[in-house]
Order: C-alpha cells, then sequence, then structure tokens
C-alpha cells in the first residue's frame, strides 16, 4: 500500500489516505478535508482535537461510497437481488457473475480511507491524554474503543468481501514511509481484529446519554445507537466468533447483549413505557400488531430509526441535508420528483410472487416481512424496505393489501446490528455446537418468527414446529439461514450469511443453486464459476494492483491482462 501527497504540516483530518489506494484517489479525499495549516504538533494538544477525529471516523463510515458497499458486497450476488431500473454495468455484471478487476465495486478506498483514520486517532490519543489534563484515561479509552469498532467493522467487510486484505495498525502520517505491504489471510485479519476487540471491549460506555426515567427519550435512544456502546461492542464480537467458529464465544457475546437489552425492558416496564414492546420466548421485541393494524415493528425499526431493538446503526439527520443516505436513495424503492419510482435493484420475484392468497418458497401468508420488504408493483417486485416511511397491514381484511407512506428525502438510517440479529447469531452457533442445543436455538428462531406472524402466544398458529426440523443438522441449519434471509432481506447479510455457511461446510455447491434461482441465463455456466471457492470472493482492483506491487490477484480473476500487470 502506499501514500502519496501528504505534507506533514497539514492537520491530521487532512490525512484520509489509508492504504494502498491510487494518487487519484489520495487527492479526491484531501479535497473534501479542511485544508488549514496546522502543524500535526499543534494540533493533538486537547480533547476536542481526538473528538474531532472520532466524529470524522463516524462520517467516513456514514459516507456514500461506504454505506453503498456494506449494501451491494453483502446482498448483490445472493438470491434476493435482481436488476432494476438501471443501466450501470459495474452493477449488472455483479449480479450474473461476470466481475472484472476493473469493476468500480472493487474499490475498497472508503474502507482504508476509514481504517486509516480510526489509526490515526488511536496513535494521538494518548499523547492528548497526557498533554490536556481535562481528558481523562477512561474518556481516552472510551475514544479508542469506538475507533476499533469502527476498525474492526472495516476489516470484518473487507475479510468478507476479498478474503485476504492488507492489514495495519499503523497509521499513514509519515509521508517519508512506503506503505506497500502484502495482503493477509483471512483467519490472520479475523485473529487481529477479534484481539483488538477483546482488549477494548469493556472500554466502550453502557449509554452516553441515560434514558429519562419518566418517558421514552428518542434523543437518548438515538445517541446510544448511532454511536458504539459497550452492547455494540459484543455484538460485533459475536458475529466474528460466528465467522471464527467459537460457538462457546459467540454464544456468551449473545447472551451479554441480550441480558442487557432484557434489563432494559425491565426498566421500561417499571415505569409503564413502551407497551408495543413485549416478550417472545422471554426476550422482549416490538410487536407488530397493534390495534388492527400490522406494521408496527417496522415503522419503529426502519421508519423511525434508533429503536428499543436497535444495537448500533450508521445514523441520517434530517437537518443535514448534505449528508444522505444515497445507497437506498440510489437503489432501493423511493420517491422522485413526487413520483415513487424503483430503485435500481429490485426483488427475487419468487419471494412475494402468489401473496397474499398462497404461501411462496420463503414467506408464509401472514409473514409481516414479506410487505414489509417487498413493493409489489404490477407483474414487478421492488424494494420497500428502508425505502417506505410506514408500512400498515389490514388485519381485518383477507387480502392483506398493504399501505405505504414513503420517504420524501433519503435520510433512512443504515442499521449494522439489531437484536434479533443477536437472537439467531446465537441460534447458529448453539446448532454447531450439537443436537442437545436444538431446541433452545429453535426457540430463539421462533420467537423472530412469532413476531413477524403476529403470534405472540405460543401454540397459537404458529408456522415453524420443532419436530420439522430437530432430526438433522442440515435441517436446524436450514432453518436458521432461511430465517436470518427472512428477517434481513436487503439489509446486506444474505451474500455473507450464504459464504459462512459454505466456509463451514467445505462446499459451495448449496451456495450456486441457491443463487442461481435468479438468473434467467447462463445458470449452468455460473454454477461452474462459483464451484470455485475462490470465486466467492471479489477480485482486487486493477488500480490497486498497480500501486502494490505486494497484492497477488484472487486466482478465480487472474486473467492474462492482470497477470502482466503483476510481472512490471
Amino acid at each position: 500500500m502506499i501514500t502519496k501527497n501528504i505534507k506533514h504540516n497539514l492537520a491530521v483530518l487532512a490525512m484520509g489516505c489509508g492504504v494502498a489506494f491510487t494518487t487519484a484517489g489520495c487527492n479526491d479525499f484531501l479535497d473534501v478535508l479542511p485544508m488549514n495549516d496546522v502543524v500535526l504538533e499543534n494540533y493533538w494538544t486537547k480533547e476536542s482535537d481526538v473528538t474531532s477525529v472520532l466524529m470524522g471516523c463516524y462520517e467516513s463510515l456514514q459516507s456514500g461510497d461506504c454505506v453503498t458497499r456494506m449494501g451491494l458486497w453483502g446482498e448483490v450476488r445472493s438470491d434476493n437481488i435482481r436488476m432494476g431500473n438501471s443501466s450501470a454495468q459495474d452493477l449488472e455484471q455483479m449480479l450474473k457473475e461476470n466481475i472484472l478487476p476493473t469493476n468500480g465495486y472493487c474499490n475498497w478506498t472508503a474502507f482504508y480511507q476509514t481504517i486509516n483514520r480510526c489509526n490515526i486517532l488511536m496513535h494521538y490519543a494518548p499523547k492528548v491524554q497526557e498533554l490536556d489534563p481535562n481528558y481523562t484515561q477512561s474518556e481516552m479509552k472510551a475514544n479508542i474503543a469506538e475507533a476499533t469498532f469502527i476498525r474492526s467493522l472495516c476489516y470484518f467487510y473487507l475479510i468478507r468481501t476479498f478474503r485476504d486484505v492488507p492489514f495495519t495498525r499503523e497509521p499513514s502520517i509519515d509521508d517519508t514511509k512506503e506503505y506497500r505491504i502484502p495482503a493477509d489471510s483471512f483467519d490472520v485479519v479475523l485473529n487481529n481484529i477479534i484481539a483488538d476487540m477483546e482488549s477494548v471491549k469493556d472500554d466502550a460506555p453502557m449509554y452516553f446519554r441515560k434514558p429519562s426515567p419518566d418517558r421514552i427519550d428518542s434523543d437518548a435512544e438515538r445517541d446510544n445507537t448511532a454511536r458504539v456502546t459497550r452492547p455494540a461492542m459484543y455484538a460485533l464480537l459475536a458475529d466474528l466468533y460466528l465467522w471464527q467458529g467459537d460457538w462457546k464465544k459467540c454464544v456468551e457475546c449473545c447472551d451479554y447483549v441480550i441480558d442487557f437489552k432484557k434489563d432494559e425492558f425491565d426498566k421500561l416496564l417499571k415505569r409503564r413505557l413502551q407497551n408495543d414492546v413485549q416478550l417472545f420466548n422471554e426476550i422482549p421485541l416490538y410487536l407488530e400488531k397493534v390495534g388492527s393494524l400490522s406494521g408496527n415493528a417496522y415503522n419503529a425499526i426502519f421508519g423511525e430509526g434508533n429503536s428499543f431493538e436497535s444495537i448500533f446503526e450508521i445514523s441520517y439527520v434530517s437537518s443535514n441535508t448534505d449528508n444522505q443516505n444515497s445507497y437506498v436513495g440510489s437503489f432501493f424503492t423511493h420517491v422522485n420528483n413526487n413520483q415513487i419510482t424503483s430503485g435500481n435493484l429490485v426483488a427475487y420475484d419468487g419471494f412475494y410472487d402468489g401473496l397474499p392468497t398462497k404461501n411462496t418458497e420463503l414467506f408464509n401468508t401472514k409473514d409481516c416481512r414479506a410487505y414489509e420488504s417487498i413493493y409489489e408493483r404490477g407483474t414487478a417486485y421492488w424494494i420497500s424496505k428502508y425505502g417506505a416511511q410506514t408500512v400498515e397491514l389490514d388485519n381485518t381484511k383477507t387480502n392483506w393489501k398493504p399501505s405505504y407512506s414513503w420517504r420524501s428525502e433519503n435520510f433512512s438510517n443504515w442499521i449494522v446490528y439489531r437484536l434479533t440479529d443477536v437472537m439467531l447469531m446465537k441460534a447458529e452457533a448453539l446448532i454447531e455446537q450439537g443436537s442437545d442445543n436444538y431446541e433452545d436455538a429453535f426457540t430463539l428462531i421462533n420467537a423472530v418468527n412469532r413476531r413477524a406472524v403476529n403470534s405472540l402466544t405460543p401454540g397459537s398458529g404458529e408456522v415453524l414446529k420443532f419436530d420439522d426440523y430437530k432430526n438433522t443438522l442440515d435441517d436446524m441449519r436450514k432453518l436458521v439461514m432461511e430465517e436470518r434471509q427472512r428477517e434481513f432481506m436487503f439489509e446486506g447479510k444474505r451474500w455473507f450469511d450464504l459464504v459462512r455457511m459454505a466456509r463451514r461446510t467445505g462446499s459451495t455447491r448449496e451456495l450456486a443453486k441457491t443463487v442461481t434461482k435468479k438468473q434467467l441465463t447462463n445458470i449452468g455456466g455460473i454454477q461452474i464459476r462459483l464451484a470455485d471457492p475462490n470465486a466467492l470472493y471479489m477480485p482486487y482492483s486493477r488500480s490497486e494492483l498497480k500501486v502494490n506491487p505486494y497484492l497477488t490477484q484472487n486466482p478465480a480473476y487472474n486473467t492474462g491482462g492482470d497477470a502482466d500487470l503483476q510481472k512490471n
């Protein structure tokens, strides 16, 4: 990796170029940052300097380039997505599994920019703590914990997408030194970020703002979910351990988060607040049905955002018109010139076609998530999740025709972790621990499903039956994967779930069979391509190969041109 055009006499906020960037990438990044002539020694002197850069880490994670890739990398290659109202070649080629190193979505610059900001903060924060008597050690450790979470999350996206990536904790602050390093393996990076997270997991605060004792405090909810709290640290760790295959530690981290939410619910109950949150198999979740209408859970989690169930989400504030969720605005159903329009992506029709009169291959007719996630538009199936401000389903009618209100501007938050994700991670880890845990895993899965089909009372119209799945590991794995697909459809998780399961079983056959259901042509060719485990990951961008000779292209994409490039 290499950085260029970074001057030592610029404030660190002007030093965002991370690893393995092209010169153009560095210049683009510098152009959007304040270029005030402040020497570094004079900048890193007080707490506010650290806080400013920390907010820059969040803003970098919030950027359109980052969030768009979080969504596309985790979703487009899955069975959920088809091409919508777009002629974008890079997107079309991803959907066709014809991904070349020249594809713009192979560019990882935004993530390494974010990583470098975090590295810079962690480098300077201890020095500031020595200089500023008002900057306490606990505050410094909390700031470093936040930056560690953001950096680890970025690396986690990178390894799930590219497998082997350059890993460094060293900031790019010295233009006399070249930053060119080879990629580390998936497992090496994963082990390193787990170690980083473990070292600071309890330094993050439980709250940034204590909830009000006598009312629902939306400001507190936003502050406690839009920044990294201790429960968010444990949620990310649970995910990391799930990929590592450490089932015991995954369960322990999930339990920490679930117990935290149970405690919060008990406090709400004592204060007689939030009566639309109820216990589903002893875990507090929003009711879907309130009165005669369903959709309440969607409206709280996705419509309003920063909900009780949220753990960490990338938050957009409507007062900041310059910073919107461009991913949702471009790729999902949205309002354009007062007209509802399809985004660049649409849903695979097999998940909705036939509703509400008959079940589909994934959804029961009474599963609210089908109607909340997918908007039937004639013979097309647009993505309504995130784009819809509210969804209402009238339970008094036989035909569950949903009613939507749409966002006029794209300020929908992007949810990284929420409570049901943690519940299903725990269920998956329990399943892998053996058949003695199947029933406990099913209880968690069924709680998520029951909420969606409006069945609060166990045994009353439940869709899932334990006896249908309890006999084999394959059946239980299928159950948790399907429930994750229903619950997190279009949330940037499905492709990663399929890759995780393929890594675990040592076979890509089921993945290839699953994702080619949506294809209309070249099904056999795509299945042959995906038989190669290397093809589950994206190629390195050609621009990265040019500036970093230590990178070796993924062999699934090592075309003649790239082979020649690497010899130069």
